[in-house]
């Protein structure tokens, strides 16, 4: 018993809970509550935003219509490099829904939360701000990609040239492709994000990079029709992988199960890289991070 004024100090207090990032935290279900948490708030985001959504779809929609019409003419009533009109027009119709379901925009927020601060209040939350972009995704693809896929069996009813070869062993095998060809552009997007950490803007590189991947990940043409150097450069780096690869899965343009499995070893190994790269990144810039604002 102390004296009058004073606060006793030995009482035995409980153990903190323990934080969400030590060892022993409850995982599995715990993480897909927190999943649909952060995708419910980003659906209700997207709701606010249902004008500008609808424009930025549309926008993705657009390009492969614009050069399906190009090779279209080009092809005429022959092939251009064994392509007839048909060939172009499933190609195209794939990219368009495969390009849906891997899209990656996250360098422009990340680039804006290092420069204007916005990162200050993520790093003192339980869970890495990665989470927070890969629930946005999640949430995003869900809506946009559901609209697609109707809107393509709409016109397949009427338009018999888009309509793809349904077998079920390919589209159970486009799967995967494009899960990994997600991954691939997430981390790439996001580890030009953290590049902010270093330069004034982290999305002028990026730019460059999707610049380059309009030629060399087949949005512009099928890989095939590209000359033989930048085919060996589009299957030596990552963009083949990030995007024509599974549309040649949906299309059946893999040339059989070893070239299937061939091309998911090489996914794997560009999303191990790009990981990584990630890691890197982001390791050494939150080191010298001093963010101001937010």
């Amino acid at each position: 018993m102390g004296f009058p004024g004073t606060v006793r100090n030995d009482y035995p207090c409980p153990a903190p809970p323990p934080h969400p990032r030590a060892p022993g935290f409850p995982g599995g279900l715990g993480w897909l509550r927190r999943y649909w948490a952060l995708m419910r708030a980003a659906w209700l985001v997207d709701l606010q935003y249902r004008p500008a959504i609808l424009i930025w779809v549309l926008l993705g929609v657009a390009q492969p219509l614009v050069m399906l019409s190009v090779w279209w003419n080009l092809a005429g009533e022959g092939t251009v490099g064994g392509y007839g009109q048909g060939e172009f027009a499933r190609y195209f119709f794939a990219l368009m829904l495969v390009d849906q379901l891997t899209l990656a925009w996250d360098v422009w927020y990340v680039d804006r939360w290092i420069r204007e601060g916005e990162l200050n209040f993520r790093l003192v939350r339980p869970l890495d701000p990665i989470h927070e972009a890969l629930a946005d995704n999640l949430a995003y693809k869900a809506g946009t990609a559901s609209l697609l896929v109707l809107v393509w069996l709409g016109v397949a009813v009427f338009w018999p040239a888009v309509r793809l070869p349904f077998e079920p062993w390919q589209w159970a095998g486009a799967v995967p492709a494009v899960v990994l060809a997600a991954g691939i552009r997430f981390f790439v997007s996001y580890t030009h994000g953290l590049l902010a950490f270093w330069m004034t803007r982290g999305t002028g590189l990026f730019e460059l990079h999707h610049g380059v991947s309009l030629f060399l990940a087949g949005r512009v043409a099928p890989l095939e029709l590209l000359p033989p150097w930048a085919g060996l450069v589009a299957g030596g780096l990552w963009f083949r992988s990030m995007l024509a690869f599974p549309v040649e899965v949906l299309t059946g343009g893999v040339g059989g199960w070893e070239a299937y499995v061939e091309g998911l070893a090489i996914q794997g190994f560009w999303l191990a890289v790009w990981w990584g790269a990630y890691r890197l990144a982001w390791t050494r810039g939150t080191r010298r991070y001093e963010g101001v604002g937010g």
